[in-house]
Order: structure tokens, then sequence, then C-alpha cells
């Protein structure tokens, strides 16, 4: 057993750019090699050209790392507030 809670819905698909946004979080993009960027939601999505209604669960597999060229890239809100 884990204390980690496990989510028993799929609403965690449904976290979109706008949502994170609407908090005042920031995104959170990393990859397994070690590289990682935090940015602000809306500054990504014109830098890159997508809605602010696109999900975060898919964003991440269309990603490719700078550093290693791999496609294990994950988009989550920051964690912690932290400054990267």
């Amino acid at each position: 057993m884990t204390w980690h809670t496990i989510p028993r819905d799929d609403a965690w698909k449904r976290v979109t750019i706008a949502h994170i946004s609407s908090l005042g979080q920031r995104l959170w993009i990393h990859c397994h090699c070690g590289r990682q960027r935090v940015v602000e939601p809306s500054a990504y999505a014109t830098e890159t050209g997508l809605d602010t209604a696109t999900p975060l669960h898919s964003i991440g597999p269309r990603l490719r790392c700078s550093k290693c060229g791999e496609r294990k890239v994950q988009v989550w809100p920051e964690p912690y507030g932290i400054k990267l």
C-alpha cells in the first residue's frame, strides 16, 4: 500500500493550460535525463501556437528533449512553487 492517492476518475486528464494559468501556477516541463524548464502557461501557449484549452497530458508526447533527444518529456503544474 502507498500513501499516494490513486485517482479513481479521469479529472487529471482534463487539466488544461488555461486551468493552470487561472491557478497562478507555471508549467514544469521535464525529461528523465534531468533537463527541465519552468514556463508561464500563457506565454508557452503563445510561443508554441497551442490553444489554451489543450490538456497537459497531451503536450508531453509531442515534445522532444533538447538535451538527450528522447521523447520522455512530461508536462506538469509547477510543484510547490519552486523556482528553477
